[in-house]
């Protein structure tokens, strides 16, 4: 029987109860927000991670304004809102000072700033963009669309697809039309948006810096009678060092559609020298984690990040079940699980951190704060992604079945090959231009191995030496017998070839692991 490991985490009194925030978890009241559709679309490439660094430290100093050079490194770590924390050694950052989230308003479209940090000639920015511009459409106009959307369809998807609506819940029959992106579209056409986002200011070059990567996510969210469209995106400006020694001055950030610039400021993130001087930070068996949240009208956001031994500070780390609970005069109630975790941005590390110390950001259901109590975050199933890959694999395709015995060799699994079999029918393979492309396959059939009674591999990549972009030619097989991912196994795979091959060859990588592991985490709150 694998054993569960369990931790109740009692943070520094003085440091929880200085920060704690009002707040409730009880059952949302009328009007309570709620997401019903969520869109995603991203320009980002996964970025080499920066080579580790270990997690120990002395927890005795208290935190200190960083260097006064932007190319200076900072003998310490730096805790840097929503991405992470850097190492002794790397350079200075800089961030919107602590709480400020500047925002201009035009027209009913709210644009606020989340997040603006620099960096290693790399600026990175989170924003909000609230549009209660958004009006219903008429029963007759939702036939039109829906009519032309079959129409569509009907011509193999080569028609246009029409953007002027904005579909917020397709079986609902839900859809509207923003005043704000028919704005967009006539100031831009064919533009690229909110992603054409400039920011201006002291040490930018003449003419402003634009992002060169991006990720967005949109959704409609009901609120009261009515609801608005919310878009959260992250920018990226790598390469764009300041022409200043460090950041100074006031800043503009300008998005389309809005006549007036953000405008902030950026001051040094904050130096400590050992990670468990950090606020939030605390000590979890073998492991460190920290925890943070904030309030937003009847959400809770929390980001935590954890750091692992040294021996693995290569792996990516989250949890694949979180619940927020909220205790006030000795009565605890609960916020639920996550209704959102924030896939809002690149999939890629801020310069400097690596990507086992970057933060999962959650948002919780609540309703309109209250005085006193205090949060707790409960963490289960935690999820590691291994970047391991193996050697090349050869095998040659069969007439029928072939019986292997090899062993593929991971940290944490063996993985035996046991037998290959040619499928008797072409699989679907990708679709081009609504046309189904079907390609002949083989599959594996394996035999998991794991190395340590607390880890159970539930999945893994498999990758071909010319697979086509974002599609996958070696797809595992994964078998669940229970609503858990710890029951999950990993049954074979499915390999993808070209008439006339003759053999397969390609690599494993990325095995993920669930670790039994169980945290229970006072929550510090931004005041």
């Amino acid at each position: 029987m694998r054993r569960t490991k369990r931790f109740q985490i009692k943070a520094a009194a003085a440091v929880i109860a200085a920060a704690l925030l009002a707040g409730g978890c009880a059952g949302a009241e009328s009007g309570a927000e709620s997401p019903t559709k969520v869109e995603e679309t991203t320009t980002a490439a996964k970025a080499e991670p920066a080579a580790p660094e270990s997690p120990e430290g002395v927890p005795e100093q208290q935190g200190q304004n960083g260097s006064e050079r932007a190319g200076e490194p900072v003998n310490g770590y730096q805790l840097i809102s929503d991405y992470g924390v850097t190492a002794p050694g790397d350079l200075q950052a800089y961030e919107l000072p602590d709480g400020l989230r500047p925002a201009v308003e035009e027209n009913q479209v709210r644009a606020e700033l989340l997040t603006a940090v620099y960096i290693n000639g790399e600026f990175r920015f989170r924003l909000r963009i609230e549009d209660r511009s958004v009006t219903m459409l008429t029963p007759e106009e939702v036939k039109a669309v829906q009519e032309e959307a079959e129409s569509a369809a009907a011509q193999d998807g080569t028609a246009a697809p029409d953007d002027s609506y904005v579909e917020i819940d397709r079986d609902k029959g839900l859809y509207g039309r923003s005043a704000y992106e028919e704005r967009l579209r006539a100031e831009e056409p064919g533009g690229g948006g909110t992603l054409s986002v400039r920011l201006t200011g002291d040490g930018v070059a003449e003419g402003g810096y634009t992002p060169n990567r991006s990720s967005s996510t949109r959704q409609y969210v009901e609120s009261g009678e009515g609801g608005y469209l919310l878009t959260v995106g992250e920018y990226a400006m790598q390469g764009k060092p300041l022409r200043a020694e460090q950041p100074e001055g006031t800043y503009e950030l300008l998005v389309p559609g809005f006549q007036e610039a953000i405008r902030f400021t950026l001051e040094p993130a904050p130096v400590y020298e050992s990670l468990l001087e950090i606020p939030g930070m605390q000590e979890a068996g073998d492991y460190l984690i920290w925890t943070a949240g904030s309030r937003r009208g009847e959400q809770v956001e929390v980001q935590y990040f954890l750091l692992p031994g040294q021996w693995e500070e290569d792996y990516r780390y989250s949890f694949l079940d979180s619940k927020l609970d909220y205790t006030r005069d000795g009565i605890t109630e609960s916020c639920g699980h996550s209704i959102l975790s924030a896939q809002t941005r690149l999939n890629e590390p801020l310069s400097g951190i690596p990507p086992y110390r970057m933060t999962v950001q959650q948002t919780f259901a609540g309703p309109k704060a209250q005085e006193g109590g205090n949060y707790t975050l409960s963490l289960r199933d935690l999820l590691l992604t291994s970047p391991e890959r193996s050697d090349e694999i050869t095998l040659t395709i069969p007439q029928d079945v072939e019986q292997l015995d090899q062993d593929i060799e991971f940290e944490d699994s063996t993985i035996r090959l046991l037998k290959i079999e040619r499928g008797d029918e072409p699989e679907l393979y990708t679709i081009d231009d609504g046309v189904d492309v079907m390609r002949p396959v083989v599959y594996i059939e394996v035999q998991v191995t794991d190395r340590d009674p607390d880890r159970h591999l539930i999945n893994l990549q498999g990758r071909k030496q010319a697979s086509e972009p974002y599609i996958a030619e070696v797809r595992p097989n994964v078998e669940r017998t229970e609503k858990s991912y710890r029951s999950s196994r990993v049954m074979g795979l499915t390999v993808f070839y070209d008439e006339g091959d003759t053999e397969v060859r390609f690599s494993l990588e990325n095995p993920q692991y669930v670790e039994d592991l169980e945290l229970e985490l006072p929550v510090l709150m931004e005041e």
